[in-house]
C-alpha cells in the first residue's frame, strides 16, 4: 500500500508486518507418522496455528485486494500520462483531418444503430478533434440510412458546398427526401429504393442533378416512366436493380460508361441505348426474374461496338432464359469476360438439354464477339467439353484463361489440356500467357499438364513463331504440391507457378 507520507508504493512496512516472525511448521513428526490420537498439547498447538494462519490469510487477502485496486488506479494514471504525451497531440491538423476522412469513408454506421455516425463520434473525443472535425467539410458529405430530417440542414452546411453522397438502404422517408431536395444540385451519388410515394417527390429534381456521377436505384413496385435522372450531364455509372414491373427508364444513356443490372431483358435495353458503355455487370443470382416483359426489349438484337468488360453471375432458377440473352447480343469490342454459372445437379433431362443448348448458344456468341477477347474467367461450367473447346477456338487473342472445373466433369480437363498443347494438331489459344486451373484432378491429368507446359515453354520458332510464352500458371487443387516436384523445374526455367489448396 502507499506510504502515508510520500504516497509512493516503495514502503514495504505493511508487507513485513504480515510475514510471521517464527518459522512455519508442520505437526510433530511422531504424530504424523503414527496412527494415534493427538495429545491435548498437540491439539492446542495445531488449533493455535490454524487460528494464526487463517488470520494471516485474511490479512494477505485484504492487502492483495488493496494492491489490486491501486494497480487498476495506477494503470489508469499510466494511460492518462501516455495520452498526455502522445505523438498524436503533435500531429498537424491537416494530417488528422485526412485520418478522420479515411475513417469516415471506411466506416459504415447507420443512425438507427447504437453507435453514433463517425463524424459525431470524432467530435466527442476532445475539443481539438471537435474543432478539426467541424473544419473538415469532407466528413459531412455522406448522408446515410436513418439520418434525422431535422439534422439535414446543419449537417449539409458543414460540408461547405462539396458534392454529397446520399445512401439509403431502404425506402427513404418523405420528410428526409423533402429536406434533401434543396441540395439535389450537389448530389454526386445517390442510393435509393424507389416507391410511388418517394418517386413523386424525386420527380421535382429532374433538372437539378448537375453534379450527379453515379446512382443505385432499386425499383420497388414502380411502373410507368422514371425520368428524374434524365438530365444529369455528368452521370456515367448506373446500378438498376429489382426491376420486376413494366417500366420506362429515361437516363442519359449515351453518357454511361458502367452499368450493373439484375435482369437480362433490361440488359438488352441498356446495350441497345448505351452506345458508349464500357463495363456491364449482370447479376442473375439473387432475385427471381418474372416471365412478364418489363422493358419491351425482347425483340432487340443489340450489336455493341464499345463494351469491353462483361461480368455475369447466373443462377438457373433466378433467370433460366440466359440462352436468349446470349443469342441476342454481339459485343465486337469485348476484351474481358467473366461468367459464374450455377446449374442445379438434379439429373433432370430437361436441365441437361438446356445445358447442351447453352453450350451451343455460347459458342455462337463467342464466334460473334470474342475475336479480341484477352481475359476469360469461367466458373462451374455446366456444358460439354466440345462446346467449351469450340468457344475457346473463337478466342484467338486470349492472353489469360481462368477456369474452375465443375465436379460433374470427368475428362474435360484432359481434353482441354491436350487442345492447349501447341504440339497437338488444331491447338488453340496461341497467345495464352497466363493459365489458372481450379478444381483440376492433377493425379489423372499430370502427364497432359506436363506436356502442355513443356510445349508452351519450349517453343520451336520454326513451327510456332506466333505462339506466346506461357508465363504464369495457377493451380488450385485438393492435393499437395509436394507430390509434384516437376513444378520446381518449371519455376527454375522462369515460369511463375502459384499452387493453392482448394476447398
Amino acid at each position: 500500500m502507499p506510504c502515508p507520507n510520500c504516497r509512493c508504493i516503495s514502503c514495504l512496512a505493511l508487507l513485513d508486518s504480515i510475514i510471521p516472525s517464527t518459522e512455519l511448521s508442520l505437526p510433530p513428526p511422531e504424530l504424523m507418522m503414527a496412527n494415534r490420537a493427538p495429545t491435548n498439547s498437540e491439539v492446542a498447538y495445531s488449533r493455535d496455528f490454524i487460528r494464526s494462519a487463517e488470520n494471516m490469510i485474511s490479512l494477505i487477502q485484504t492487502t492483495m485486494d488493496d494492491l489490486e485496486k491501486w494497480k487498476v488506479k495506477l494503470l489508469g494514471l499510466v494511460s492518462t500520462h501516455r495520452a498526455a504525451i502522445s505523438p498524436l497531440r503533435s500531429f498537424p491538423s491537416e494530417i488528422l483531418a485526412e485520418i478522420f476522412t479515411q475513417f469516415v469513408n471506411t466506416t459504415q454506421v447507420h443512425w438507427r444503430a447504437a453507435s453514433s455516425p463517425p463524424p459525431l463520434t470524432l467530435m466527442q473525443i476532445c475539443s481539438r478533434w471537435r474543432r478539426i472535425a467541424l473544419d473538415t467539410p469532407r466528413l459531412w458529405t455522406k448522408i446515410q440510412t436513418g439520418h434525422p430530417a431535422s439534422m439535414i440542414d446543419s449537417w449539409v452546411s458543414r460540408s461547405k458546398g462539396l458534392p454529397l453522397r446520399v445512401e439509403w438502404d431502404s425506402v427513404c422517408p418523405a420528410p428526409v427526401l423533402e429536406a434533401l431536395i434543396p441540395y439535389s444540385h450537389r448530389w454526386e451519388h445517390i442510393d435509393f429504393y424507389l416507391k410511388p410515394s418517394s418517386y413523386s417527390i424525386l420527380a421535382r429534381v429532374r433538372t437539378y442533378l448537375h453534379s450527379l456521377k453515379s446512382l443505385n436505384l432499386f425499383f420497388s413496385d414502380i411502373t410507368g416512366t422514371v425520368d428524374f435522372c434524365e438530365v444529369a450531364p455528368h452521370l456515367t455509372e448506373a446500378r438498376l436493380m429489382e426491376i420486376r414491373q413494366p417500366v420506362v427508364i429515361n437516363l442519359p444513356w449515351e453518357q454511361l460508361r458502367m452499368c450493373a443490372l439484375d435482369h437480362s431483358e433490361v440488359a438488352l435495353y441498356v446495350l441497345q441505348h448505351a452506345k458508349n458503355l464500357r463495363r456491364l455487370h449482370l447479376d442473375l443470382s439473387e432475385l427471381e426474374v418474372s416471365e412478364e416483359s418489363v422493358m419491351s426489349s425482347r425483340d432487340l438484337r443489340p450489336c455493341h461496338l464499345g463494351l469491353n468488360t462483361l461480368t455475369i453471375d447466373w443462377n438457373f432458377y433466378m433467370d433460366p432464359d440466359i440462352n436468349f440473352f446470349f443469342s441476342s447480343i454481339t459485343l465486337s469490342a469485348l476484351q474481358t469476360l467473366e461468367i459464374c454459372f450455377d446449374y442445379p445437379d438434379t439429373g433432370d433431362e430437361d436441365i441437361y438439354a438446356d445445358q447442351a443448348e447453352l453450350g451451343l448458344v455460347l459458342a455462337g456468341f463467342f464466334e460473334r464477339s470474342c475475336m479480341r477477347l484477352g481475359t476469360l474467367e469461367l466458373t462451374d461450367i455446366p456444358f460439354s467439353q466440345s462446346a467449351l473447346i469450340k468457344c475457346l477456338a473463337f478466342s484467338p487473342s486470349l492472353i489469360s484463361l481462368d477456369i474452375q472445373f465443375d465436379s460433374r466433369w470427368h475428362v474435360i480437363g484432359q481434353t482441354l489440356l491436350r487442345k492447349l498443347n501447341v504440339n497437338h494438331p488444331g491447338y488453340i489459344l496461341p497467345r495464352l500467357r497466363s493459365l489458372s486451373l481450379r478444381g483440376l484432378d492433377i493425379m489423372s491429368t499430370e502427364e497432359s499438364l506436363n506436356a502442355l507446359i513443356t510445349s508452351r515453354r519450349d517453343i520451336d520458332p520454326e513451327y510456332h513463331d506466333s505462339v506466346a510464352l506461357l508465363e504464369n500458371l495457377t493451380l488450385v487443387c485438393e492435393s499437395s504440391d509436394s507430390e509434384y516436384p516437376q513444378f520446381q523445374q518449371f519455376v527454375s526455367e522462369g515460369l511463375k507457378v502459384s499452387y493453392e489448396m482448394g476447398d
